[in-house]
């Protein structure tokens, strides 16, 4: 039974576990289901939070505070038929209380959006950073399929639809729901019977609204994914902007991003229907309930109506208590779109977070034994898309110690084969064992101590040249770089360097040439100290001044340890112990140069190509 754990997995079963099981939990979940996922990732936002709540009804009450002041002037005041002194003393009295009350309200009301800001604020960092973590987790068989500029909108513009809510309409909803209690429980007092029929048209038109409001959530989901897609096409265009001017290719680049910025036009107008009905049903209910409370509280009063009574200032204080619920309502109504547009936003988060990475912890993992690593794949197949494997049944040896050479033509699986040794991709079919243990039960702190590759393209960070190689190894110094480039006799070359290992590399490496990226890559990869070494195009696109300092690096790189290279030049293979000829995803043949070149196989035909190709230039 396999031990393996994974943040993911653990993240998957706070969102309720379907993503474990291959479902879409953020997007099949209810508004309160994605909200207790969403807390539950980001518990900061509950400290203090009945200080918060208590404030936040010290600041509804200093509000509910004003009608009731002009409640008691009418009443004990200005109709009570006494005196105009104590007239005057009781409005003074009255005012100064209520002053005092709204005070109190501003105050305890500034204090709680200080407190709900830093709260709210700090949890969707933690969001944000989570969302992060997971993704650079994530093995690229498991990401979802969009393009990586729409994950980078995830972690950004869907998280600041979140932020922009709580900043704007979560802060005073907070508030407005607690004047609503309060204000209802008043008009109780004041009038059951009128705070009924106040409550029976509100609900009416709640119920309304949340049936709008579902459509107005499908909508707003429409909307951030044609943000998340504008955000690919524009990343697409920026980091191909060269190639674009090269080929003259600017009005088809331009009208594919046209394209996306009116899919998002469009996707935003289709909101606009439902929340302008809710917007209009609230004003419409608003006017009922005030036009219907003035009706029948003037004629309660007036004693035409005989199954209730009410004063002068109670009736007034009742229109007062009637805003201060209608207009929380109202408020909730114009934040709708926000509200869902938010909670989209928090979806499209979640569902990054609920996807299993396959991390093995170190409490889980298995380690490796010390020096060269062997590797054992039985009936290895991988598929990209499931029923079109790229590889079929591998099985081999590759022994501890050895140089092995990897050739075939392009789209033959040389490459997938090499992601499968440094677990970038997982086998669909087969077992894949290092020193006799599973690949997918080592550690993955220890596999990235033993086992590196140096890829065809080597990224580089928009760093200087000593950062890029130090970022191999955590706690590396200056000092660990300029050793691991005299081990390689590479000391030369980086003083040479404009700026020596101060210069920078530009954003991917743009500011070096191909081959000084990949001598980068080489010093990076020989701060790891691997065990086994995986070299895919090591030497791919490197002028032939800089392929000598390649060739004697790699060299001195691959001593002493189990090496995987992937060859196009037969030079390379003509070098290794044991070359493995690759053909439609299959090993057709393996052995020794000399050996393969007697059998007249296919290697033989290869490197008959490769020489007639060498000897025309």
């Amino acid at each position: 039974m396999s031990t393996t754990r994974n943040r993911g997995g653990v993240r998957a079963a706070r969102l309720g576990g379907r993503a474990a099981r291959g479902g879409d939990p953020a997007a099949s979940a209810s508004p309160a289901t994605s909200v207790r996922a969403g807390l539950a990732l980001t518990p900061q936002i509950f400290t203090g939070i009945w200080v918060t709540l208590l404030l936040a009804l010290v600041a509804a009450g200093g509000r509910i505070v004003v009608p009731l002041t002009v409640q008691f002037c009418i009443d004990h005041g200005l109709a009570a038929g006494i005196p105009a002194a104590q007239t005057n003393e009781v409005l003074v009295g009255a005012v100064l209380i209520g002053a005092v009350a709204v005070v109190a309200a501003g105050f305890s009301s500034s204090l709680m959006n200080r407190r709900l800001v830093r709260a709210t604020e700090s949890s969707l960092a933690t969001l944000r950073t989570t969302a992060f973590s997971h993704i650079l987790d994530l093995s690229p068989t498991r990401y979802p399929s969009e393009k990586r500029g729409a994950l980078v909108s995830r972690v950004t513009s869907d998280v600041d639809t979140v932020s922009l809510f709580t900043q704007t309409g979560g802060l005073t909803l907070v508030i407005n729901t607690a004047q609503m209690i309060l204000a209802s429980a008043v008009m109780l007092v004041y009038s059951w019977q009128l705070a009924l029929i106040v409550f029976a048209i509100s609900g009416i038109a709640v119920f309304v609204m949340r049936r709008t409001q579902r459509v107005i959530a499908q909508r707003y989901r429409v909307v951030r994914d044609a943000v998340a897609r504008l955000y690919a096409r524009i990343a697409e265009t920026i980091l191909g902007a060269d190639v674009i001017r090269v080929y003259g290719v600017a009005p088809r680049s331009q009208a594919r991003v046209d394209e996306a910025v009116s899919a998002v036009r469009d996707a935003q107008r289709a909101t606009l229907w439902p929340l302008n009905i809710n917007t209009s049903l609230g004003e419409a209910a608003s006017g009922l309930i005030t036009a219907t409370v003035v009706v029948l509280g003037s004629a309660i009063g007036a004693g035409f109506i005989g199954w209730a009574s009410m004063s002068a200032g109670e009736l007034v204080a009742f229109l007062f208590l009637i805003t201060f619920f209608v207009r929380p309502l109202q408020f909730s109504v114009s934040i709708l779109g926000e509200a869902q547009s938010a909670r989209a936003g928090w979806s499209r988060v979640l569902e990054i977070i609920a996807i299993p990475t396959g991390i093995v912890t170190e409490a889980d993992g298995e380690t490796l034994s010390p020096g060269a690593l062997s590797v054992t794949a039985s009936n290895v197949s991988f598929a990209y898309v499931p029923g079109r494997p790229v590889l079929h049944d591998i099985d081999l040896t590759l022994e501890a110690g050895r140089h092995i050479a990897v050739v075939g033509q392009t789209g033959s699986g040389k490459t997938t084969f090499a992601k499968l040794l440094t677990r970038q991709l997982e086998p669909t079919a087969g077992q894949l064992r290092v020193n006799g243990v599973d690949l997918a039960r080592i550690a993955d702190s220890a596999l990235a101590r033993r086992v590196a590759i140096v890829p065809q393209e080597a990224f580089l960070f928009d760093r200087s040249v000593a950062e890029n190689i130090a970022v191999a190894r955590q706690g590396s110094t200056r000092a660990d770089v300029i050793d691991v480039l005299a081990r390689l006799e590479l000391r030369q070359w980086a003083d040479a360097l404009p700026n020596g290992l101060d210069t920078q590399a530009g954003q991917r490496g743009e500011a070096l040439s191909a081959g000084e990226r990949q001598l980068v890559a080489l010093a990076r990869t020989a701060l790891v100290d691997p065990d086994l070494l995986v070299l895919d195009e090591a030497t791919s696109g490197v002028d032939p001044g800089t392929d000598v300092r390649v060739q004697n690096a790699l060299a001195k790189l691959a001593h002493g340890r189990t090496t995987v290279t992937i060859a196009h030049r037969m030079v390379t293979a003509e070098r290794a112990d044991t070359i493995l000829v690759f053909h439609d995803g299959r090993i057709v043949e393996h052995g020794p140069h000399d050996e393969l070149v007697r059998t007249g196989g296919r290697y033989a035909g290869l490197y008959e190509a490769w020489t007639a190709i060498r000897h025309t230039y």
